[in-house]
């Protein structure tokens, strides 16, 4: 399953959609179906199944950018709902309600009680089958860089994300089990609020698990229904970060210290050699 990378922000109107990771950069989409083209749908085409979507235009800080559209597409139509979400998306306020509220957890294998978040959906009708054998992955080191100031000696050392991956795994058990949640009716203090466990006996893990959680804090922040003093602690773990601090600021639902946000802000455009001013 997925490494979380962050919250994925949806607009959708009938058979288009609009997604975004940052709020600022927008890909449009239609759903391939039989009205969205001037032809019967292809039923033996497995391209062409009805929940299959096609770029047709991105929303940038620059402007709208429209994709070649295939012939089959009806223009207008297509024109129309670009038009649509385009507007939509200027004047809504971001981020969207988080509506995920079925959640499937990696189990610890010996308290089963949840160890990484796995997956998450909307309403019941979407949990699938349980995983044969459900595994945490951690974005990879060509996604998410972390610097390690322990020296090693012995050669080639795994990135801190893999190696966090793998003890997971070890803590998952040779059999892992996973479960689905109901967050509307499960206490909150029973997951981790940073979506895997930050309870680990030995040093060494604990120093891996916080290396990786420090380093992904502003996506973190990207969270709804943070306790403040885990917020408070992934925006001081940000300040290394200032890059995506800037990239992910508009999807943070709150800020607990809007001083060291406007900070990190001027550094990311300093850093990028951008003159103008941070807007509040």
């Amino acid at each position: 399953m997925p490494p979380f990378t962050g919250q994925l922000q949806i607009a959708e109107a009938g058979d288009a959609r609009a997604l975004s990771m940052d709020g600022k950069h927008w890909e449009i989409q239609i759903r391939f179906t039989d009205k969205a083209v001037n032809t019967r749908p292809d039923l033996t085409n497995p391209d062409k199944q009805p929940n299959k979507y096609i770029a047709v235009a991105s929303i940038t800080p620059a402007g709208l950018i429209r994709e070649p559209l295939h012939p089959f597409f009806d223009t207008e139509a297509v024109t129309f709902a670009i038009e649509q979400l385009s507007t939509w998306i200027s004047h809504s306020s971001l981020p969207y309600p988080a509506l995920d509220r079925f959640e499937y957890w990696l189990l610890d294998h010996f308290e089963q009680r949840p160890l990484a978040l796995l997956h998450s959906c909307i309403s019941a009708e979407e949990i699938g089958k349980p995983s044969v054998r459900p595994a945490w992955m951690a974005m990879p080191a060509a996604q998410l860089r972390i610097e390690e100031s322990t020296e090693h000696d012995t050669g080639y050392v795994p990135p801190v994300n893999a190696r966090l991956e793998s003890l997971i795994a070890e803590r998952a058990g040779p059999n892992p089990r996973a479960a689905w949640f109901d967050r509307a009716e499960t206490m909150a203090t029973e997951f981790p609020p940073c979506l895997i466990s930050q309870d680990w006996e030995q040093e060494e893990h604990d120093r891996l698990c916080q290396l990786y959680i420090c380093r992904l804090a502003p996506r973190l922040l990207m969270l709804q229904g943070l306790a403040q003093e885990d917020r408070q602690r992934l925006e001081l773990a940000s300040r290394e970060n200032a890059v995506d601090v800037e990239r992910f600021h508009t999807l943070y639902p709150e800020v607990i210290d809007q001083k060291l946000l406007q900070a990190l802000r001027v550094e990311a455009k300093l850093r990028r050699g951008v003159t103008e001013p941070v807007s509040p």
